[in-house]
């Protein structure tokens, strides 16, 4: 008789062998869900964000909706009256949502994730939000998330406070499919005893995510959700190790890729040195400098600019080449291609 349930390993290798590189991301939206976060998943257009939004399975306990559009009509329809729910909103690529559904999103979702509550009451729309919890999972692209923090206060303040941030790597991608998979769950234990662990390298992949006052309580929750889906029911020092182990090259990533042009003015991301990024990130054995400029429609020059940033950080190499017809081509590094090269067995 077969097992109702699997492995952590049979898990991501569920995901793997339909959309390799694809497991470990879509274990982290998973591990979102338990921990009662929200997240963005960051990447330029084809690398698999959305494909990993709609992989991620459907837990216990909670009430799923998928938004291409938000409004006040639709979510009449879809969530209506709810009271005392975990709800889990997808979607799928912000970029598809307009400007207007966009407003309509910031006035009611940062309600809902602080207070638990939206009401909106009329003749024609019922909306009764009552004591919920809101996960986000969110497919955007590095230019919209920078234009939406430099632009929308609103943004920035959901964005820093409310939501983990994990850039999409993915070298070991094969050709394109569309193939929908509900991967199997494990049995999830309800609860688990945080025990005398060390936290502060969990901490460091948040602490340039969220405000500083929450990345304690990210790493904590973060932890804790993969000793409940491992099974277990006290967390321990392996689990802490493990989750670095498994996340770190997506988190840190987006730490390393902030800037503030002043005192004054919004954190932002360096979009441009993002996108090139995630695309030099989807090829396994390096990309060259003709090929990003032809993907991107621009000039090998425009590319060696943000090539340039992304060298001085130490994310990606540059091997120039030698002899006649040789051409530049970028790797991501040594340390992150090692990585991929034991994906998923870190």
């Amino acid at each position: 008789m077969s097992r109702n349930y699997c492995t952590i390993h049979e898990f991501i290798e569920q995901v793997d062998l339909t959309y390799k590189g694809l497991g470990l991301p879509t274990l982290y939206g998973v591990l979102s869900i338990l921990a009662n976060k929200s997240v963005f998943f960051i990447a330029g257009a084809g690398q698999g964000k959305t494909r990993v939004i709609k992989t991620i399975p459907e837990l216990p306990d909670t009430f799923v909706s998928n938004w291409d559009s938000f409004t006040l009509e639709g979510l009449s329809i879809n969530v209506g009256t709810v009271k005392d729910t975990h709800l889990v909103w997808k979607v799928e690529e912000f970029g598809t949502l307009s400007k207007y559904h966009r407003r309509i999103f910031l006035d009611i979702v940062p309600k809902i994730i602080s207070d638990g509550q939206y009401y909106h009451i009329t003749k024609r729309l019922w909306i009764e939000i009552v004591n919920c919890k809101l996960d986000l999972l969110i497919a955007i692209q590095p230019l919209l998330y920078s234009e939406l923090c430099r632009t929308e206060s609103r943004w920035e303040s959901m964005a820093v406070d409310r939501f983990s941030k994990f850039v999409l790597l993915n070298p070991l991608r094969e050709d394109t499919k569309d193939i929908q998979i509900n991967p199997k769950l494990p049995i999830i234990t309800q609860n688990a005893a945080l025990g005398n662990v060390d936290l502060s390298r969990v901490e460091l992949l948040f602490s340039d995510q969220i405000s500083k006052g929450r990345k304690f309580l990210y790493a904590r929750d973060y932890v804790t959700a993969l000793t409940r889906f491992i099974g277990e029911t006290k967390v321990t020092q392996k689990h802490a190790d493990l989750f670095y182990k498994m996340f770190y090259p997506y988190l840190q990533t987006f730490n390393w890729l902030q800037y503030s042009k002043d005192l004054e003015a919004s954190v932002e991301i360096q979009a441009g040195q993002m996108k090139l990024f995630t695309e030099i990130g989807s090829y396994n054995d390096g990309v060259t400098k003709r090929t990003l400029a032809d993907n991107f429609k621009v000039s090998e020059r425009n590319v060696e600019k943000y090539a340039q940033g992304l060298l001085e950080k130490g994310l990606i190499r540059k091997d120039t080449g030698q002899g006649r017809g040789k051409q530049t081509k970028y790797y991501l590094s040594e340390e992150l291609e090692g990585f991929f090269k034991q994906y998923p067995d870190v």
